[in-house]
């Protein structure tokens, strides 16, 4: 577990939102989430770091019936959580906003217009970019309550640490950048 003086800050809204290594929830294990809302009703995120099987912008594009892709045709697309799965978002640098992007601090955004993803396909869209389907949701509460049983911890977010670190290595990165080691972590709470 985390020192117990690692602070639970009232909103953690454009934040990096860490699975601890005890998760039980095979969805969320090894899971960096990029919070875009965290109030007193509510908490949604993206996950940034799982990328779906078999599906990339050219098979994306072709099931919305979008414009062809002449750039990134293999650009992975990833599972931004397990709720509305079907529900795409578009996480992106803040160089290139749409009328209803919202802003994630200074340098990063979120759009679920589809002429985003149109634009990232012509290869005219926002410097950085990932396509997610579905978001991670919280209830009043709920994220608070895991936060104090120890289940995530949060680390600042930046444009490099989303869109440089290969997906695969982010969650390692994530405790590195809040002075951890991930692998000498226990994976039971309370455990040495």
């Amino acid at each position: 577990m985390l020192p117990k003086n690692v602070e639970i800050l009232n909103s953690i809204r454009g934040q990096l939102l860490v699975a601890m290594p005890q998760s039980e929830d095979d969805g969320f294990k090894k899971a960096v989430i990029l919070m875009c809302q965290h109030d007193n009703e509510a908490a949604m995120g993206l996950v940034v770091n799982k990328i779906l099987p078999h599906l990339d912008l050219n098979s994306l594009r072709s099931k919305l019936q979008l414009d062809p892709a002449f750039f990134d045709g293999d650009l992975p697309i990833f599972a931004g959580g397990p709720v509305e799965s079907g529900r795409g978002f578009v996480l992106h640098s803040a160089d290139q906003m749409l009328p209803d992007s919202l802003p994630l601090g200074d340098d990063m955004a979120m759009s679920s217009n589809l002429s985003m993803i149109n634009e990232i396909a012509a290869g005219t869209g926002p410097c950085h970019h990932r396509i997610m389907l579905g978001y991670a949701g919280w209830d009043k509460g709920q994220l608070e309550a895991e936060l104090r049983e120890g289940l995530w911890f949060h680390v600042s977010a930046s444009q490099d640490l989303i869109f440089t670190t290969p997906p695969e290595h982010l969650w390692e990165r994530c405790f590195a950048q809040a002075g951890f080691n991930a692998a000498t972590l226990s994976p039971r709470p309370g455990s040495a």
